[in-house]
């Protein structure tokens, strides 16, 4: 049994084309996940390249050579943007049609247009660079198996099809006709058609796990100021490793928020709590010396909270007073003024306390800064009360 060129390319025209409805029909469901269009671009070129390619003396020259080879390139045009919005990269347009725009310049040399030869070698060459730019954006990436597996098929097609292309140019004889029998070449054809489909497969399955990480994200993150949520917090902080050579925990409370409703609007409430985060993220990511890096958290409404494992009392005192400082002086025109009021407990190494033990004895601290006077720090004391706040304060 030998392997018919023709059939494998009505074979290859018939998978593109139900690849192409797929992605045209999930892009059309959902015109936010930009993925779909990339990849519905990609098969509907393939789809063109290959039919126009069957045809090539069926139709005239510019049609089967010019044409065709546009689409073919286009194809990986088309997978490198997919690759590039995958990874959170750019995809400028001018290089998403810049190999087709030069390949069409070269058409429009007679010399060249006329050679064979020559003319696949540069048309492979166009088509190789896509290749190893789409290997370079997936070795770039976070390492992962599916990533590395198109790497290296995407430098094994680029090498292969540049080398096949020059050996072909270096031959005396003029290529057989396409429609003939060419077992070599048939082999070459469904080795890329297998190819380019792992490729697809691969873009795909890259963005599902992007898609399940944003939900997760979604799902663990405070939507208005990026921090994580209450429950995020939990899960990050039960386990008992979070504290073993000890730690310190700081809840903090905004001062008046709902005079600040009342008086700007939930606009403005929204407003000093975007920049309340963002200036608890600034004094975290400025402190120097902490032991581990810092774990911040809006837990509702105008309440959040800062865990510092490792950190002693010094290190949480002077935290909780950059961000403190930082806060009061941040006076913007038309925008309400912000203090905030702190409250930190602190666990040695070997203490054996949970975050929520330290959650309990903060939370009585920030009542006691409420108490004397709101815009200020106050340390917990461990030996005394019960670690709860009084029931009925409402913090304001």
């Amino acid at each position: 049994m030998t392997l018919d060129t023709a059939t494998l390319f009505l074979a290859s025209v018939a998978i593109d084309l139900v690849m192409s409805v797929y992605f045209w029909t999930l892009w059309l469901g959902q015109r936010d996940r930009t993925i779909h269009l990339w990849l519905a671009l990609s098969t509907t070129s393939a789809t063109l390249g290959c039919f126009l390619y069957m045809l090539r003396q069926l139709v005239p020259d510019w049609v089967a050579v010019w044409a065709a080879q546009v689409f073919f390139i286009q194809v990986f045009a088309f997978l490198w943007a997919g690759v590039r919005l995958v990874h959170e990269r750019p995809r400028p347009l001018g290089r998403v049609f810049a190999a087709s725009a030069a390949w069409t310049a070269a058409c429009l040399v007679p010399p060249l247009f006329a050679a064979e030869q020559p003319r696949n070698v540069l048309a492979t060459l166009f088509f190789a660079v896509y290749c190893l730019a789409m290997a370079f954006e997936m070795l770039r990436a976070r390492p992962m198996p599916n990533r590395w597996l198109a790497a290296v098929l995407l430098l094994f097609l680029s090498a292969a099809s540049l080398a096949l292309t020059l050996y072909t140019a270096m031959q005396a004889e003029v290529v057989t006709p396409l429609l003939a029998r060419q077992p070599v070449a048939a082999l070459w054809l469904l080795l890329y058609m297998v190819i380019y489909l792992v490729l697809v497969l691969a873009v795909t399955t890259l963005e599902l796990g992007n898609e399940a990480d944003r939900h997760r994200t979604a799902a663990s993150t405070d939507g208005l100021t990026g921090l994580l949520n209450r429950r995020a917090f939990r899960e990050r902080t039960e386990h008992p490793e979070c504290l073993d050579r000890g730690g310190a925990v700081l809840v903090l409370d905004i001062d008046h928020f709902k005079r600040i409703n009342d008086e700007w609007g939930h606009a403005g409430g929204d407003d000093a709590l975007v920049r309340f985060a963002a200036a608890l993220r600034s004094v975290i990511s400025a402190s120097k010396g902490l032991a581990r890096p810092a774990i911040l958290a809006r837990m509702g409404g105008e309440e959040f909270v800062c865990l510092l494992p490792g950190a002693d009392r010094e290190d949480a005192r002077r935290v909780g007073e950059a961000i403190r400082a930082e806060i009061a002086a941040d006076r913007r025109a038309g925008h309400p003024a912000v203090t905030v009021s702190i409250g930190l407990a602190v666990a040695a190494a070997g203490d054996r306390r949970s975050v929520e033990d330290l959650l309990r004895r903060a939370d009585r601290a920030l009542y006691r800064a409420k108490s004397n006077g709101r815009n200020r720090v106050e340390e917990d004391d461990p030996v005394s009360g019960d670690g709860q706040a009084p029931a009925a304060m409402t913090y304001a």
